[in-house]
């Protein structure tokens, strides 16, 4: 009962992050004795790869990296970040963590249906596969499409109110049950690192029509969207899970391919 909480260490408790870190960092992994060694040890590594890849999609600001395929680019590396936690649950030979990553696979292949979907109508309203062209290309009418895309990204990070994998009441942990360590660091970092580009991205896409060509503006942004992520998070419970998959294959689904009908319609004219 004498523990130091977390708002003891530290003016404002701001060195409370820097000692979790340090904590992970220096724990010892353990391997599951019956765990495939080799995917159990790629996994973390494999995830954090891919979060840190995403980031290419991003335009550099000065110019001097800027990919003319920057969102075909997203598009693929992102259908990729749903193996490592496949590979992750199915490797710790747990029932938990196999659970937890099956209802993960299951939410992300259902969201990545809407979620491409919508990309491909951006790549059809902007007629570029670039981020960058945003800039110059961006205007009011994509706000018809940021609900849908701000609930995709939800159900895509896994954030709340769409966190099933990480559901600890019903799955003691989810697909990282058997991970500590810097290994669980491994696989939160690249969490995160997806959920700050993806905001930076949605800043980028729905935002830069008002926001002048500045580094620092469109991080503000940025830090706007992610604040109401977290915003979401502390005002909406979790949903069920049988209600997030309705959601998505027959609201978001059908919504997001008439749209798409009618914008190939539309241009067919």
């Amino acid at each position: 009962m004498i523990r130091v909480g977390p708002n003891k260490p530290g003016f404002l408790a701001l060195l409370q992050p820097l000692l979790d870190a340090l904590k992970l960092f220096t724990k010892q992994n353990l391997i599951p004795y019956q765990a495939n060694k080799l995917l159990y040890s790629f996994s973390p590594h494999f995830a954090l790869f891919l979060s840190l890849l995403v980031w290419f999609a991003l335009p550099s600001f000065f110019l001097a990296f800027s990919l003319n395929f920057s969102l075909f680019f997203f598009f693929c590396v992102s259908s990729l970040l749903v193996f490592p936690v496949l590979f992750s649950g199915w490797s710790s030979n747990s029932k938990y963590s196999l659970i937890g990553s099956l209802r993960s696979v299951a939410q992300s292949i259902s969201y990545e249906s809407v979620f491409r979907t919508l990309i491909v109508i951006l790549f059809i309203v902007a007629s570029t596969f670039r981020v960058y062209s945003f800039f110059s290309l961006s205007s009011p009418i994509f706000f018809f499409f940021i609900i849908p895309w701000i609930i995709c990204t939800l159900a895509e990070t896994h954030r709340a109110p769409f966190d099933f994998r990480e559901s600890e009441s019903e799955l003691v942990r989810g697909f990282n049950t058997e991970y500590g360590g810097a290994y669980f660091s491994f696989i939160f970092l690249s969490e995160y690192g997806v959920l700050i580009f993806s905001c930076l991205l949605i800043s980028v896409l729905f935002f830069s029509f008002f926001v002048p060509f500045s580094p620092l503006l469109i991080s503000l942004v940025g830090l706007f969207i992610s604040f109401v992520f977290i915003w979401i998070r502390i005002t909406f419970c979790r949903f069920r899970y049988d209600l997030l998959i309705i959601v998505s294959w027959k609201i978001l689904l059908p919504l997001s391919l008439n749209i798409f009908f009618i914008l190939l319609m539309f241009f067919s004219l």
